[in-house]
């Protein structure tokens, strides 16, 4: 056994090195081949509607970027709107803070009067949330809240922007 053990290390690497070397013998000339990925597909060609469609794309939204209420926050946002069938319809997108307790609401002033409109809610792009007002309410501010409880007023000024015509 003392004889033959000196040599079963090497003739194992001698068997894994030959091994290798066939393989790579045999797949020398299946390397530039492409198989039968695309069997089954169909082309077709766009009718004229479509082709303007795809070509004219998704219309752009206005967007004002939102204000932080102190200049040592880092907090920021920005309103996208478009103005269809006499409402704005809106969605306010916010780089915020993550909370431990409370939440973030967003209010619209018109005039003098401050409504809540909606509460942020918390996805993969930061808070986000949506709604949507008459164009007769135009201008108006739209403002972000931190608040803790669930009161008509508001606790602390986050973020602030105006949405005109």
């Amino acid at each position: 056994m003392k004889k033959v053990l000196p040599f079963i290390f090497p003739l194992a690497a001698l068997i894994i090195v030959i091994f290798l070397a066939f393989r790579w013998y045999s797949m020398r000339g299946i390397s530039g081949q492409i198989g039968p990925v695309n069997e089954g597909v169909s082309i077709e060609n766009l009718t004229q509607e479509q082709r303007e469609r795809v070509m004219r794309g998704t219309k752009d939204s206005k967007t004002v970027v939102m204000e932080p209420a102190n200049d040592q926050s880092l907090e920021s946002g920005d309103i996208r709107y478009d103005i269809q069938n006499g409402q704005v319809l809106f969605s306010v997108d916010a780089d915020l803070s993550p909370l431990t307790e409370g939440y973030y609401q967003v209010w619209l002033k018109s005039g003098d009067q401050m409504t809540p409109a909606f509460q942020l809610e918390l996805s993969k792009g930061g808070y986000t949330g949506s709604a949507a007002v008459k164009t007769e309410a135009l201008p108006v501010e739209v403002v972000v809240s931190k608040e803790l409880k669930s009161d008509q007023t508001i606790e602390e000024v986050v973020l602030r922007a105006v949405i005109a015509q």
